[in-house]
């Protein structure tokens, strides 16, 4: 049914899906469209969202009140059964206000709505491609479960976009959203370079500093989940963080900061040893690229405390950090890949 070349195809555009997602994501989350469609998967009780207020569902409000409580009494539940009873009572201690819908924004209905479009379409592409590796069962059958854990993980993922809805952008529930996102990639991402025959090495101290940039990339993205929840906590409680302030964030966003440092300079050593023992021209262009990421990162970071979080500045320090991990688990895959690995497309 499928030619070996459809499985590249469609694997590449499964791995530009979910790094468009990052953006989209981001975008919703810096433009406060998360609520913009107060159901899932429909918006607004339809496939395509309202433009104006006197297109809604009558009594929409009261109908999705109703469903969100139940849905986050079973969410508790299962909360519970994970061992996670604080999350859970933070569920349950939702009051009344809580769950009324924001007043209807059709700018922000239809960030979210092209979000979920997005995600869709990004859906089929993982699926059309977990289909076309099937051909390579008996010859390579990784490449087909690559693709399947892929995929996996992008439906839990939007499985967990409904339940982000239903909570309200509940803390710690966004950042898991955020780190499914990072592990579906990261199998797809396998999958497309396993036996392309792209440039390695041997070199242990290359091998290991990639390694090292990828376990900081990865925490310095985990705990600036953490700042902007908690950014979100204190702008809940009416305290904008700023130039004056942000020392309240604590721990976390000072741990972000250092994480951004060492980064960097893991990855001038990383370039200066690629230069001197490898000689290796594409590999010291994507760690060059990796460390304009960084630093534009780290500005945007800057320009964030500076001007109080201005959402152009959010949204490019969101996109930049994910770039950079994106970067990292590519390099990662091509330092550690066997050369040995037959052609299949």
């Amino acid at each position: 049914m499928f030619k070996p070349q459809f499985f590249n195809r469609f694997c590449g555009l499964s791995i530009i899906g979910i790094i468009l997602l990052f953006f989209l994501g981001g975008l919703v989350r810096i433009t406060g469209s998360g609520m913009g469609c107060p159901d899932w998967p429909k918006c607004f009780g339809t496939w395509v969202p309202p433009t104006s207020v006197d297109q809604l569902p009558e009594n929409y409000e009261e109908e999705y009140i109703v469903k969100r409580k139940v849905k986050i009494a079973h969410l508790a539940d299962v909360l519970v059964n994970l061992g996670m009873t604080n999350k859970a009572e933070v569920l349950l201690s939702t009051t009344k206000e809580d769950y009324a819908t924001e007043p209807f924004n059709v700018r922000k209905t239809y960030t979210e709505y092209v979000n979920r479009l997005w995600g869709a379409l990004t859906g089929i592409f993982t699926l059309l491609t977990v289909i076309s590796s099937f051909q390579f069962r008996n010859t390579h059958i990784a490449l087909f479960w690559y693709s399947f854990f892929g995929t996996l993980f992008v439906v839990l993922n939007g499985w967990l976009g409904s339940v982000v809805v239903d909570t309200d952008l509940l803390g710690g529930v966004v950042s898991l959203h955020f780190v499914l996102a990072f592990i579906s990639l990261t199998f797809f991402m396998i999958a497309y370079y396993k036996g392309k025959g792209k440039e390695g090495t041997s070199n242990k101290l290359i091998k290991g500093l990639v390694v090292l940039g990828l376990l900081l990339s990865t925490a310095q993205l985990l705990t600036g989940t953490n700042v902007r929840e908690g950014i979100d906590r204190f702008g809940n409680a009416g305290v904008k963080i700023g130039l004056g302030n942000f020392e309240l964030l604590g721990t976390a966003f000072n741990v972000h900061r250092i994480l951004a440092l060492v980064t960097g300079a893991i990855l001038i050593f990383l370039f200066i040893q690629n230069k001197n023992k490898t000689a290796r021209p594409k590999t010291g262009m994507i760690i060059l690229v990796t460390t304009i990421f960084v630093v534009l990162q780290a500005l945007t970071g800057i320009l964030n405390i500076r001007f109080d979080f201005p959402a152009i500045a959010q949204l490019l320090h969101v996109t930049l950090g994910s770039l950079t991990l994106v970067s990292f688990i590519y390099l990662t895959i091509q330092e550690f890949k066997s050369n040995r690995v037959t052609h299949v497309y």
